[in-house]
């Protein structure tokens, strides 16, 4: 008899579903994409072969991690419960099949697919539903990547601060660093789904305008669902911690050289928001073959 999860979540979390239906826009234009590094190790630990690997993006979002894949010419299906997420992909994909489903109910026929990825999104799903699912439509030894990119607070202090003022806001939502997306596969059944997660470390930094760094804290879900007080506030918090930042590196040639020493004379006034810096961010991938023997 199997073992039930050890993270009870919805098949869908209320959260995820109104945060990120809300904040497509956001979602889109402000999150970051990840290094070629990280995207050709995973590649390479799931054994992809282009124009060949079937692959499966669960859980796709807008698309960020999917386009990284077409260059390589695999089959590609997306699933994404979100529609406003759907709508965006098909949008900005429209040769990529996007279709309307969950981790636990992937619409697809099983044995069908020869790696599954999952970027910046296991954690909204991770009970053992979701990995006999996975397991279900992958092929006999398919591969289960996943991804996720983190601010990392460590390397500047302003870093730290804002996930301080934004991670109050987490509503008790399972977010991928508390770490409760692993608890699923300390268990036995997961055991004899999937072989041992092996997993890869890379930092990489993103430009971001004042502007871009709100749209990044705006389109998380948690924020995304608050009230429009309550986003008001946070945003006048997160503007106060960057322009007080000593920390902050600017990066002129980011610039459009004729604004330059105009908004140099207006730093008295914290209008800052054309200047670029480098937020830092801990990407980390795990991959594991699944179990299934032919």
């Amino acid at each position: 008899m199997s073992l039930p999860p050890i993270v009870s979540i919805p098949e869908v979390h209320e959260v995820a579903v109104k945060g990120f239906n809300a904040e497509p826009v956001a979602y889109e234009s402000s999150r970051p994409s990840y290094p070629k590094a990280a995207v050709d190790c995973l590649q390479s630990k799931l054994g992809l072969v282009p124009n060949e690997s079937r692959v499966l993006d669960l859980g796709a979002g807008s698309g960020k991690f999917t386009r990284l894949l077409l260059s390589r010419n695999y089959h590609i299906t997306a699933v994404e419960p979100a529609r406003s997420m759907r709508e965006t992909f098909a949008a900005i994909l429209p040769d990529i099949p996007i279709l309307d489903g969950t981790a636990s109910s992937i619409p697809l026929e099983s044995g069908s697919q020869d790696v599954v990825i999952v970027a910046q999104a296991f954690h909204w799903f991770a009970q053992i539903e979701t990995l006999r699912e996975i397991h279900r439509v992958l092929k006999p030894g398919g591969r289960l990547g996943l991804i996720w990119n983190l601010e990392d607070r460590t390397t500047k202090k302003w870093v730290a601060k804002l996930r301080d003022l934004y991670e109050q806001y987490e509503m008790g939502t399972p977010q991928y660093r508390l770490g409760l997306w692993m608890e699923v596969w300390k268990t036995k059944e997961a055991e004899t789904l999937f072989s041992k997660l092996e997993e890869a470390h890379f930092e990489h930094e993103m430009l971001c305008s004042f502007d871009m760094v709100w749209g990044r804290v705006r389109s998380k879900s948690y924020v995304a669902c608050q009230s429009d007080e309550v986003k008001k506030l946070l945003k006048e918090q997160v503007f106060a911690a960057l322009q007080s930042a000593e920390d902050l590196e600017l990066d002129a040639s980011s610039l459009n050289p004729l604004s330059f020493e105009e908004e140099l004379a207006r730093k008295a006034e914290c209008s800052l928001r054309s200047f670029s810096r480098k937020l830092s961010y801990s990407l980390k991938l795990f991959t594991s073959p699944s179990n299934k023997h032919s």
